[in-house]
């Protein structure tokens, strides 16, 4: 049995369309547990014995909350009726992904596994399931947290581990993230970035903000602080992905003066920020034309006084500042911008 739709209805909020459906318990073992694998941070399931109680419910005939499915559709329209998405999602089913009810399908397959139960489990039993397909990442991402916020959530950093390894084509691009280990060997690739600093530059782009990582915060209570300005953004309404940013960033670091400006986290977080407000203009300059700004800027930023500031903090607003207001700032001498930055800090 495949996928068989009931619903489609528009997310207005996101841009994507929202569907209900179901199946039956056979094809979510064969065909949705196999998504848990698909990357590793969804292998950290709960213990198996956390989940014992539904499966003895699943044995006895229980109906499981709907287990809630994505896809991205990035360049094409959108199914727009019940028989375009059915034929769309079953053709497509292996590059979808789970975003809730990953414990659950775990405890389906577990009980069907088990020797003692498995003759007990009714393969034939309904399972039902909603599926996102959206064409924006970023959009996604902002349905992520509100779906999961609000009980136990997989931490921003999470979520958007998962778009970075299941979403977004690098290979499409000149670049390649890599962890520091990998970073370490021989052979690495002209264009690598620490997957930390991309995930970084993320998280600032989506809160519009440079404080995600405030280490003066509990883990679990800056992960709430961090979903909250996500969902209070405005990223659903503001047209721009991150893999526009992306890509810019990928051009620009043709440049090997830029590459190595981009490798620093507090450089990167700045400049996807700022590259939000003057993201036209930057998409027209050359990469030496911006290498040239960016050693201005350098030089104005050496004459700040170290030692009465933060420089993680100050080099992350004051790289914001500056790309936010690039086509002003871009054409003024060393001493006109630090007097920028001088206001600025002050």
């Amino acid at each position: 049995m495949n996928i068989i739709i009931d619903s489609i209805v528009d997310d207005l909020v996101i841009d994507s369309k929202f569907i209900t459906g179901k199946t039956d318990y056979n094809f979510g073992i064969n065909t949705l547990y196999p998504l848990i694998d698909k990357l590793p941070i969804q292998r950290n399931l709960q213990n198996s014995s956390f989940y014992s109680r539904l499966r003895m419910d699943l044995l006895n005939g229980c109906v499981m909350p709907p287990i809630t499915l994505a896809l991205i559709k990035e360049k094409d329209v959108l199914p727009d009726n019940i028989k375009s998405a059915e034929k769309y999602i079953n053709d497509n089913i292996s590059s979808a992904f789970i975003l809730d009810g990953i414990q659950r399908i775990n405890a389906l397959n577990k009980t069907y596994k088990e020797p003692a139960l498995n003759k007990e489990l009714d393969l034939e039993r309904p399972l039902f399931v909603n599926i996102i397909i959206c064409k924006s990442m970023d959009n996604l991402l902002y349905r992520m947290i509100t779906l999961n916020n609000g009980q136990k959530p997989m931490s921003a950093n999470h979520q958007i581990e998962i778009l970075l390894g299941n979403i977004y084509k690098f290979n499409d691009l000149d670049i390649e993230i890599q962890t520091e280990k990998e970073k370490g060997k021989k052979g690495k690739y002209k264009h690598a970035y620490s997957k930390s600093n991309i995930i970084k530059a993320y998280l600032a782009f989506l809160t519009n903000s440079t404080a995600i990582d405030n280490k003066k915060i509990i883990d679990s209570k800056m992960d709430e602080l961090i979903a909250k300005k996500i969902i209070d953004s405005k990223i659903t309404e503001e047209g721009l992905e991150f893999s526009a940013i992306i890509e810019l960033i990928n051009r620009l670091a043709s440049n090997e003066y830029l590459k190595k400006w981009f490798d620093n986290t507090n450089n990167i977080i700045g400049f996807s920020i700022g590259a939000k407000k003057s993201f036209n203009v930057l998409n027209e300059i050359s990469p030496e034309a911006f290498r040239q700004s960016i050693q201005v800027f350098e030089e104005a930023f050496k004459s700040l006084n170290l030692s009465t500031i933060k420089l993680s903090k100050e080099r992350r607003n004051l790289s914001k500042f500056f790309i936010s207001n690039f086509e002003n700032l871009n054409n003024q001498s060393e001493l006109e911008i630090l007097d920028e930055l001088n206001e600025k800090i002050l």
